[in-house]
């Protein structure tokens, strides 16, 4: 069956619209973090090294089990002379005269060891354990910092677009105005001269349209390289600008006590300091006796010809032991030591302490700028209404003749300066809140 050329182009248009859709992907904002945390190199770096910490936990546990070695030799004597006589082989119950004739010689070892106990080694494994935990803690960290990145470009893809928008609505009334100009020049109510002054201004609005597109196409792509995302899917923003900003309680804000126990960044100076302490400890168990256990098992084979162990005379030796060693005098070396881990744990518990402090000034610090930008916001979104009134208000003036197009320009170039600061002030909330929702691994 044959089909026809419009049925041809119909499958073709679908199916590049489905190979346009395939990749298309809708995302609110917490939908953008969950997608980095889990895509993001660094998340994922992070990631990596929790695997790490625990093969290190199984690494250092291991050096407290069962040690197994083995191991084997081969030597030939080559000039060896004796004056035993062996010209009748070696008499019944003188094998004991191969250890000293025979000129090729094998053998072959077992050796297992134990710990039994080692000051280090019980500090090591808890100092394992620690350091997984930190790396979790890093984990969670790096996940904060990843989630309030993405937050910032999430809203500068948003705040991009918004100002596109308005730049648009802006340009379609001045198109509408040189319309009407137009008709008003044709009928010779305004000079020509004022329609050139809106057409310039229609030029400088085409460029700051323009700049805004590539702002909100970069904007995207940071966006994306920010999630981890493949640069050549399409992304799509769920959530908009004013469910967001009415999202924003400043009054639940400030009624909140902050709670320094949720910020990963101090989690992470905890372990730290408890790194250093297990650190502080293991100089400390150093001079306590290290005690171990061994068993030994070794077979020698002597041979008078080259005839891999046929007629060889075996000697066979088993040993089990212990050792024990303990340090006694190191010359204040060991004491030295442990002064400096002392001195680094104080110094670590002293960072703390006034990390501790700093965030809680960082939070107030944060609550008070989203509180001012808040207002600020307010105050630009007000400015931004009477402006626009007021550019209304001379538009009917200009139609009626009772004002030029010169006063339409200054008019809609105020418009035009109050988008600019309504836009900044937009940005500067946004990454207010951004700030504040990290501290409180929002």
């Amino acid at each position: 069956m044959r089909l026809s050329k419009s049925t041809l182009y119909l499958i073709a248009v679908v199916t590049a619209l489905f190979s346009m859709n395939v990749n298309a992907q809708d995302f609110t904002l917490k939908q953008a973090q969950d997608y980095a945390v889990e895509h993001y190199y660094e998340s994922v770096n992070a990631g990596l090294d929790i695997q790490k910490s625990k093969a290190k936990i199984w690494e250092t546990t291991a050096l407290g089990l069962p040690q197994v070695e083995v191991g084997g030799s081969y030597r030939f004597a080559a000039d060896l002379e004796f004056d035993f006589d062996l010209s009748q082989g070696i008499p019944p119950g003188q094998d004991f005269i191969a250890v000293f004739a025979a000129d090729n010689i094998t053998r072959g070892s077992a050796q297992v060891n134990q710990l039994l106990f080692d000051g280090s080694y019980v500090v090591g494994l808890m100092a394992a354990k620690k350091f997984h935990e930190f790396s979790k803690a890093g984990k969670e960290k790096t996940d904060n910092d990843v989630r309030s990145m993405v937050a910032s470009s999430y809203y500068l893809v948003l705040v991009a677009d918004e100002n596109l928008e308005v730049l648009n609505g802006s340009f379609n009334a001045l198109n509408q105005s040189i319309t009407e100009s137009s008709a008003l020049v044709e009928q010779g109510f305004i000079e020509e001269t004022e329609l050139d002054q809106l057409e310039l201004m229609k030029s400088d609005l085409e460029s700051s349209i323009q700049s805004a597109q590539q702002t909100k196409d970069v904007s995207l792509k940071m966006l994306k390289l920010n999630m981890g995302m493949n640069l050549d899917n399409t992304l799509n923003l769920s959530d908009s600008l004013n469910t967001i900003v009415e999202q924003i309680n400043l009054q639940a804000l400030l009624a909140k006590k902050f709670d320094q126990s949720n910020n990963p960044d101090l989690r992470v100076m905890e372990i730290q300091r408890d790194l250093l302490a297990l650190d502080l400890k293991r100089y400390k168990w150093q001079r306590l006796p290290t005690i171990a256990s061994f068993y030994q098992a070794q077979g020698t084979a002597y041979q008078f010809d080259w005839d891999w162990l046929k007629d060889a005379t075996w000697f066979d030796q088993h040993n089990v032991g212990l050792s024990v060693s303990m340090p006694i005098w190191s010359s204040g070396k060991q004491t030295t030591i442990i002064k400096q881990a002392k001195l680094e744990l104080t110094k670590m518990e002293n960072n703390l302490i006034h990390a501790q402090k700093a965030m809680s000034i960082q939070y107030t610090n944060a609550l008070n700028n989203l509180s001012t930008k808040s207002i600020n916001f307010d105050n630009a979104k007000r400015s931004l209404k009477i402006a626009n009134k007021i550019y209304t208000r001379t538009q009917v003036k200009h139609k009626e003749g009772l004002a030029s197009s010169f006063e339409l320009s200054q008019m809609k170039n105020q418009v035009l300066q109050t988008q600019g600061k309504y836009i900044q002030s937009l940005f500067n909330l946004l990454n207010a809140k951004a700030e504040l929702d990290k501290l409180k691994k929002q």
